[in-house]
């Protein structure tokens, strides 16, 4: 889940302190969210899913375990002793470092040169060679690869692009980063990046290690005979910051119906949820578009399929009769009326921590009298609950509610949560979610807000599969905690995030903040566009929903 909340493994969209692995022994911040004034905190435990929300961390200065390099750059290194293993690093080590502190900063990163096809680099980090730099140069859009291996203690591994010159990595310069623990080596793949200059930063987190730097560029080559013509430029209508912009309900929506303008304005009126106006879904709906027709499951902490908001858009199993102990449609699932509780295996997806539920009335909350609209309010909810009432959950458990999902006909999964590639293996996450996009199933995932330069899984699988989400303020602003798109163009696109009024467990409503309630605006937009034109393809939405989106509005 993303709101404002604490965190370790599993993101629940936290915010983030300096070198991500500085953190590796705080609680997770899950929940510190306000409402009304009070203030409530979930603590996750290390192995929690992130419910993207951000979060402020405290008292952490006694557990940090690693400093921050822009800390260390100015120290006085010794040339001699490593203190840990006590091998004299200028003369007695066999591995000793080639560039002694010549190549530590990026003013003085060893210079690789162009690079083209493959190369390879032995050296060493240690206590008193903290980080080795180096840089290289594209001459044209390419797919960048990095191994760093032969590891006898814990090193890590960054991929830096210095936009601004200073000689520093600065907050959003960092473009990916691999931080895998003890020997373990580490990989990082970015694809399609511009031609241009960039630093490697191989990084001593424990010990003294050799270490083999293995780098590899292939230029990206595109084909003229299979490019989309209507498709954007995935290079230069990208931002790092925002991807592709502020998402556009009614520049989506008339698109989706064939019109290259967007839906004549309406005056804006009233909502309890801000979001609405922002990104005009009241002028969808003046065209008759509502999401009609349209299933959006939502994986979370479940939903209160009781809230009188929402128990007229909950999704029914039809073919299942109710509580005769018998799996009547044959699906594997036992009197699943309302969805499934994948967490604790039962016929009942009730949501005990609001999360799941604020989400679903983001989406799709009735257009009655009172409470908030769901920005498609005659779409139905299939709730499918992946996490226990404190956020907690595992890849394989989220895998599961997507086949589930699929299955049973969703058109839209919306996923407000988010794991760290160094605290799991994702492999089950992504072959589910690229088994939804084979399948005809939009997937809408939450950034994440850990204050990080690119999103986190499973909103990085945008870069092939769904569409990743950022959040915005009511002034436009990209949120701080919003995890940034990155480098890699991926189908990224931000929506209203911070102060979400909608719909919680108990027949309650709250404001709330993070990615996790962005992402299901963009769910509810992509409900719109189906119902419009229901036979639009998962790539089809997400180009349509990137190119419409507004790049110029938003202050980063």
């Amino acid at each position: 889940m993303f709101e404002t909340q604490e965190f370790t493994g599993l993101h629940l969209s936290d915010t983030v302190i300096g070198n991500t692995r500085a953190l590796d022994a705080i609680a997770d911040p899950i929940s510190s969210f306000q409402s009304g004034g009070d203030s409530n905190s979930l603590i996750l435990s290390t192995s929690e899913v992130s419910l993207h929300e951000p979060v402020e961390l405290t008292n952490i200065a006694t557990n940090i375990a690693e400093i921050p390099d822009s800390h260390l750059e100015n120290q006085q290194h010794s040339p001699t002793i490593d203190p840990l293993t006590g091998i004299n690093l200028s003369t007695d080590s066999p591995v000793a470092n080639t560039f002694f502190l010549s190549d530590d900063t990026l003013n003085t990163a060893q210079d690789l040169g162009v690079l083209e096809g493959t190369q390879t680099v032995n050296d060493s980090v240690g206590i008193s060679d903290l980080d080795d730099y180096y840089r290289i140069h594209l001459n044209a859009t390419s797919n960048v690869n990095l191994s760093l291996e032969g590891l006898s203690a814990d090193a890590d591994l960054e991929l830096i692009a210095d936009r601004n010159g200073d000689g520093f990595a600065d907050y959003g310069e960092v473009i990916d980063w691999s931080l895998n623990w003890g020997t373990e080596s580490d990989y990082i793949s970015a694809v399609n990046l511009p031609a241009g200059t960039y630093f490697v930063n191989v990084e001593q987190y424990s010990g003294f290690t050799p270490y083999t730097l293995t780098l590899s560029a292939t230029p990206t080559v595109v084909d003229p005979v299979l490019v989309d013509p209507v498709l954007v430029d995935p290079v230069s209508s990208f931002d790092p910051v925002q991807g592709y912009g502020l998402v556009n309900a009614s520049a989506a929506v008339s698109r989706a119906v064939g019109s290259p303008v967007p839906f004549a304005d309406i005056p804006d009126t009233y909502h309890p949820n801000w979001g609405l106006n922002t990104i005009h879904a009241p002028e969808v709906w003046s065209q008759g578009y509502t999401g009609e027709g349209v299933v959006v499951a939502v994986l979370d902490t479940g939903v209160d399929y009781t809230h009188p908001d929402l128990n007229d858009r909950i999704w029914r199993n039809i073919d299942e009769i109710e509580n005769n102990g018998i799996d009547d449609d044959g699906n594997g699932y036992v009197d699943d009326i309302v969805g499934w509780d994948f967490y604790y295996n039962d016929a009942d997806p009730m949501d005990f921590h609001d999360h799941g539920t604020h989400v679903a009335g983001i989406i799709a909350a009735e257009g009655n009298e009172f409470g908030v609209t769901g920005v498609a309010p005659n779409a139905q909810i299939m709730p499918v609950q992946v996490m226990d009432e404190m956020g907690y959950s595992t890849p394989s458990t989220v895998a599961s509610g997507i086949y589930y999902a699929v299955a049973n006909g969703a058109d839209v999964i919306n996923m407000s949560l988010g794991f760290s590639d160094f605290y799991y293996d994702l492999t089950p996450l992504q072959q589910a979610v690229q088994f939804a996009a084979d399948n005809g199933v939009v997937v809408v995932s939450a950034a994440g807000n850990e204050y990080w330069s690119s999103p986190i899984h499973p909103a990085q699988y945008a870069t092939d599969w769904g569409i990743a989400v950022g959040a915005s303020d009511s002034y436009n602003f990209v949120a701080n905690f919003s995890n940034d798109a990155g480098w890699t163009p991926l189908d990224y696109v931000v929506a209203p995030g911070v102060d979400v009024y909608s719909t919680t467990s108990y027949n309650g409503y709250q404001s709330l903040q993070g990615t996790s309630m962005a992402a299901p605006h963009v769910s509810g937009v992509a409900a719109l566009i189906l119902s419009a034109n229901p036979n639009l393809t998962p790539p089809e939405v997400e180009q349509i929903l990137t190119e419409t989106a507004n790049p110029n509005i938003l202050i980063a």
